[in-house]
């Protein structure tokens, strides 16, 4: 045997091994990439759902906080509602100058205003059937009243931007003579 030839096959027989190592370490690398990437996708995925879940809760939140406050608005409007035949009193009796009452009743109203509670007194205003109920009308003396309000026979009220009783008034009819 020749030295020569045999450092020749011991250095393919090298060269081969660390090809095939080299080779296989790529398939390993490319395994791996494969992997980390569908663990990335895998990841993403749950970040995703998570995030959504995340959005899900803080608006089902923001619906119940509006949800709680729209009733916490109208709870009191039952009590609201039945005190107003005594504000329609007390307001009847302002006329006869007791001072009392007088008293009683700014009381009570600002009681119930600070509770959402807006008076509806459209006196002069063009009619509206959504926010007025006719009970009549009146001959207009000219024609710019003619569809307005000249007299309100009771007061209506408003809670929160929500009508609960629309004032009841009379109607200016001008009849063009």
């Amino acid at each position: 045997m020749d030295p020569k030839n045999d450092d020749f096959s011991i250095e393919s027989t090298d060269l081969d091994d660390s090809v095939i190592a080299e080779e296989h370490a790529s398939e390993s690398i490319q395994k791996l990439r494969a992997k980390l990437k569908e663990a990335e996708g895998k990841a993403k995925e749950y970040l995703d759902g998570w995030q959504r879940a995340q959005a899900d809760f803080v608006n089902i939140r923001k619906r119940d906080d509006e949800a709680k406050n729209e009733f916490l608005k109208f709870a009191n409007s039952d009590l609201i509602y039945q005190l107003m035949p005594v504000l329609d009193s007390l307001e009847l009796s302002l006329p006869h100058d007791n001072k009392e009452l007088e008293a009683v009743y700014k009381q009570l109203l600002s009681i119930l205003k600070s509770n959402g509670l807006e008076e509806s007194n459209p006196m002069g205003m063009e009619f509206d059937p959504r926010l007025h109920e006719s009970i009549g009308t009146l001959p207009a003396e000219t024609g710019e009243d003619d569809h307005k309000i000249l007299e309100v026979a009771q007061k209506g009220y408003i809670l929160s931007g929500k009508i609960i009783r629309p004032a009841k008034v009379k109607i200016g009819e001008f009849n063009g003579k």
